[in-house]
């Protein structure tokens, strides 16, 4: 536990030098929001048929959340264990006894952190002064940010397991943000997107937990479909990134 927290800490320091992961975890989600809110406001479509029937800031403030950890898991994390891998830190950190699990578990809690502070600031701006409503379901949005940040450390991990170095890391996680951001329902509404494009989103892991973070938000309740979905992505992620995680 000793070893747990002192790596934790020492990956607390280093990730709050990093500038891509503080522009993409923490600083991109806030610009973009406040730009939708300017564009689109809060007031239901009176159709019905565009935000799931709610104001835009009701739909766009839980996705935004889980937009801020897809950043995580997407680009900062693969980047930084690439980082590692590169620069020997891994072997050192191997020679000197800190076992893999213990090197995943401070991953893990860093990244709880930030999405936590990457959260805040999101529902903070959009209830505050975007005229977003609280959630209707604040344990069910809890329960399902959880399992979000969860499942996004396991990718992360992953992808920083397979991918051979930083260049790989910083292209493949660019495009994978980027593209979930527009096509899984934290952008524009899905509803919008051409068949096609609705049929590529779902799958993508970003568009099962868009939908489990909104649906308690705005009232629709705990989506067990979808939070199972991801409960599984997480599952087949965290296995294969055990399996091909490598030191050197």
């Amino acid at each position: 536990m000793r070893q747990l927290a002192k790596l934790t800490w020492v990956e607390i320091k280093l990730f709050a030098r990093d500038p891509l992961t503080m522009v993409f975890s923490l600083a991109f989600p806030v610009f973009v929001l406040i730009i939708m809110a300017g564009v689109f406001g809060n007031t239901p479509d009176p159709e019905g048929k565009v935000w799931a029937g709610v104001g835009p800031m009701d739909y766009l403030v839980p996705g935004f959340c889980g937009l801020s950890i897809a950043a995580i898991g997407f680009i900062a994390l693969p980047i930084h264990l690439a980082l590692y891998r590169e620069r020997g830190v891994l072997r050192r950190l191997r020679s000197s006894s800190v076992s893999q699990l213990a090197l995943l578990l401070s991953q893990l809690c860093v990244s709880a952190l930030l999405a936590v502070i990457g959260a805040a600031a999101i529902v903070i701006l959009g209830m505050a002064f975007n005229g977003a409503h609280a959630p209707v379901s604040p344990a069910g949005f809890a329960a399902a940010f959880v399992m979000t940040v969860v499942c996004f450390v396991a990718l992360g991990v992953l992808l920083g397991a397979v991918l051979p170095n930083v260049q790989a890391a910083q292209a493949a996680g660019l495009a994978l943000f980027f593209v979930s951001e527009m096509t899984s329902g934290v952008g524009p509404p899905r509803e919008v997107l051409p068949e096609a494009m609705q049929q590529f989103a779902r799958g993508l892991p970003l568009t099962h937990a868009a939908v489990a973070l909104q649906d308690p938000w705005i009232g629709r309740g705990v989506n067990f479909t979808e939070l199972a979905i991801v409960a599984g992505i997480t599952v087949a992620a965290a296995v294969l990134a055990f399996r091909f995680f490598r030191w050197e």
